[in-house]
């Protein structure tokens, strides 16, 4: 069986990947306890950042809160592992800190790439679907998923899963360069 087979039949019976940090299980789960207090949509979006699994894809990318691959330069890792006593410390000071083992969690994550699928799995484009439809989308290497193109969004595309409703900006660079070239062309 070839590889890309093998991928997308663990992927439809488990939704299992390579990865080993989850968004849905892992990081969402430490967002929502330690975070949503001053940034979620429910309740108070403080300094912008929302962390609403539907606001997520905005915090993800070059420039942004949480920059794929790059730990040292995603400023949601960076304010969180700050000491107790500096001002930028989040959350602040005398709030539910993240313990060291959330903060290697969000570290590994990002350095994953950030992927907010299941399992991590980055999407890509294998096979073209009606405009606005489900498509087939195959990582770099290999796995693949359906999901609806929404948007690109600077170095991202914004695809909602259809297994599960979710909606996840994927780095392009996480793509086959068929469906990096599908999602250019669908924007």
């Amino acid at each position: 069986m070839k590889p890309a087979t093998i991928a997308l039949a663990t992927l439809v019976v488990a939704s299992a990947t390579a990865s080993a940090v989850d968004y849905a299980s892992q990081i969402a789960p430490i967002f929502r306890a330690k975070c949503y207090e001053c940034h979620h949509t429910s309740k108070k979006v403080k300094g912008d950042v929302d962390l609403a699994d539907n606001k997520m894809p905005e915090s993800i990318g070059a420039g942004k809160h949480i920059v794929p691959n790059e730990p040292k330069k995603s400023t949601m890792l960076i304010y969180c592992a700050l000491p107790d006593d500096d001002e930028d410390v989040m959350p602040p000071k005398g709030k539910n800190r993240l313990t060291p083992a959330e903060l290697k969690m969000l570290e590994t994550w990002i350095t994953e790439g950030a992927s907010l699928t299941a399992g991590g799995a980055a999407p890509t484009a294998a096979a073209p679907a009606a405009a606005g439809g489900a498509q087939k989308w195959t990582s770099a290497d290999g796995k693949i998923i359906e999901a609806t193109f929404v948007r690109l969004d600077g170095d991202n595309v914004v695809l909602t899963v259809t297994a599960t409703g979710t909606t996840h900006a994927v780095p392009l660079s996480r793509l086959s360069p068929e469906s990096q070239a599908q999602a250019k062309a669908a924007k």
